[in-house]
């Protein structure tokens, strides 16, 4: 993993590799929210070094000189001309082949014809945490009701498609006198597309229009991890010239016009609040045996009460640090708005901001957990640590599926990581025996490889 200079703290981040990883242009908002964390006492740390409990003192991702360092350009694209890498664009795994408990191949559609691909050793599936357990389902791995009520033949009857986690936010938007970022007409100018590409900087060289994020526990979290992560933006996400945040998210039109009409050509910053371990699970299954029918998605949002309870106190602490002297000096005022089904509750109650995050709550797109990663006793695992699929030889998942629980904050950088180590898995190394671990970490009397 290569790094720009700033990110770089010893012990805990490599400076060599593949994935570029780099400390982001920030805005004056940026700085305000810094500020405010401050303000309150909260911890201003690297997320990502020893402790991740407090607010980012850089805005982090994988970019490199103002454009995303995606996974194809760090690994995919220097290995194209290797003689034992064939890449098939717009083909479509329709099934695993299985002959007497073995996976031996794929059967693909490419250009209207189908054919299969033999393997000599394995079949590894990555087709992420959506398109994993489709694949196995339709080669008849999964619940053993949910194949025969499709009429596919069972030949493992496994949790495939159980166990969905994602993480969820609810928007919280501010007014303020100034604008804190760029405007529209700066993010469509030619000088901002020209500082991106010649230069790397300006407005268009950070993603998603986030600056700003920290972690915090609250009071129903039972161990210590985070539970919330707030999301701090430039701008009011409901402004549509902005974000459109609608289609993006689907959000039914009775709940978004309020939300759009009130922030429509006002000026603000929203801080997003994201529930990091929902206890909430849902169901990836078919439609139908037909591999280009989509998927039946429920991912049973807010089933748990719990969810919601975290949620709404995570929006205490976005409000503590939008009250802060930081933000008062733009003027910072709540965007209040009509939220269909909360009408009748008294704004800025814990009753209304639980009704608001059940309205309003929208996906932040980090699916996981649909073909979980478990030992044998585990009635819900899918794959075993080794990432082979239970009772199958030769099939492995390597993605976002076999993560246990979602991870306590953004996906990428985990799922990278399991690819990593389904490269050592698979080549019977171990590739990071030799790092050491910082001074400041108990080192235990034997270190188990991680996953």
């Amino acid at each position: 993993m290569a790094l720009t200079p700033l990110l770089f703290v010893v012990g805990y981040r490599g400076t060599e590799g593949e994935l570029y990883v780099s400390d982001l242009n920030t805005t004056a908002g940026f700085e305000t929210f810094l500020a405010a964390a401050k303000e309150l006492n909260y911890p201003v740390i690297d997320i990502n070094g020893k402790n991740q409990l407090g607010v980012s003192k850089t805005h982090q991702a994988t970019v490199y000189r103002g454009r995303r360092w995606s996974t194809a350009r760090a690994f995919l694209d220097p290995a194209q001309s290797r003689s034992n890498l064939h890449i098939a664009g717009n083909a479509l795994v329709r099934r695993v082949v299985i002959e007497k408990g073995r996976a031996v191949g794929v059967e693909m559609e490419r250009d209207g014809k189908i054919s299969v691909v033999k393997a000599r050793k394995e079949v590894i599936l990555s087709a992420g945490a959506i398109g994993s357990p489709q694949i196995l389902l339709r080669s008849g791995i999964g619940p053993q009701a949910h194949l025969n009520f499709i009429g596919i033949p069972v030949i493992a009857d496994l949790p495939v498609g159980e166990n969905l986690q994602d993480h969820i936010m609810l928007q919280v938007e501010y007014y303020t006198n100034v604008s804190l970022g760029p405007t529209p007409a700066d993010l469509g100018s030619t000088q901002s597309e020209l500082m991106r590409s010649l230069l790397g900087t300006g407005p268009l060289s950070s993603p998603a229009l986030v600056e700003g994020t920290g972690f915090f526990r609250t009071k129903w979290h039972d161990d210590a991890r985070p539970d919330i992560q707030l999301l701090f933006l430039w701008t009011l996400i409901g402004h549509t010239k902005m974000v459109p945040s609608d289609k993006m998210n689907n959000i039914n039109a009775e709940n978004w016009k309020p939300m759009e009409a009130a922030q429509e050509g006002k000026l603000g910053f929203t801080v997003a609040v994201a529930l990091l371990h929902p206890r909430s699970r849902g169901t990836v299954q078919l439609r139908s045996k037909g591999a280009k029918d989509p998927p039946r998605i429920n991912p049973k949002f807010l089933y748990d009460d719990h969810d919601v309870d975290v949620l709404a106190e995570g929006v205490q602490i976005a409000k503590k640090l939008a009250s802060t002297n930081a933000f008062k000096q733009y003027d910072a005022k709540p965007v209040v708005y009509a939220v269909p089904h909360c009408q009748a509750l008294t704004y800025d109650s814990e009753e209304y901001w639980k009704c608001r995050v059940r309205s309003n709550m929208i996906t932040i797109f980090h699916p996981t957990s649909t073909c979980k990663m478990g030992a044998t006793d585990d009635p819900m695992a899918v794959v075993d640590p080794e990432l082979r699929v239970r009772g199958i030889q030769g099939l492995r998942v390597a993605d976002a599926s076999i993560m246990p629980d979602v991870p306590s904050g953004n996906t990428n950088a985990p799922s990278i990581m399991i690819g990593e180590k389904a490269a050592d898995l698979i080549l019977g190394t171990n590739s990071v025996k030799d790092i050491p671990l910082p001074a400041d970490i108990d080192q235990p009397e034997s270190i188990p490889t991680p996953l």
